[in-house]
């Protein structure tokens, strides 16, 4: 008699929503807009992310600054990857994640090529075409 065991692929979902961060601006015209796949995506354990992102501004702006923020449950959500400073402390890039920024085609499409269970949250796009950014200011110490 032979016994086989046969183990089933382990499911989960990656939920994405759309999250549009652009700040309102007076006397232009035109659509400004984030577009990326829809609802859940159900993927085995192994096979590969593939979550699309693209965006639109209005013709006067010629600059965008795309980022993905992903939401855990009862979590609120945080940056998850960034194409502007981006750094290897980004949780997308620890958690073996990339995303490229393709201008012409303005997308940053995320990726990886083997999703574990760990990835099951929801992940946001978000555009944007300003950026601030913090600075931290190092005062040298005084040696006498």
């Amino acid at each position: 008699m032979f016994s086989r065991s046969v183990s089933a692929p382990v499911l989960f979902y990656l939920s994405v929503s759309v999250f549009c961060s652009v700040p309102p601006t007076e006397g232009i015209y035109g659509a400004d807009s984030v577009t990326q796949t829809d609802g859940s995506v159900i993927i085995s354990r192994g096979e590969p992310v593939h979550l699309n992102c693209t965006y639109q501004f209005s013709a006067s702006v010629t600059v965008a600054y795309p980022f993905w923020y992903v939401q855990s449950p009862n979590q609120p959500p945080k940056l998850f990857l960034r194409d502007l400073g981006r750094e290897d402390s980004d949780e997308g890039i620890i958690k073996g994640f990339d995303a490229t920024h393709d201008k012409k085609n303005k997308s940053f499409h995320l990726w990886k090529p083997s999703s574990e269970l760990s990835d099951s949250a929801t992940y946001y796009c978000a555009a944007s075409d300003t950026v601030t950014r913090t600075a931290t200011l190092v005062k040298a110490a005084s040696l006498f």
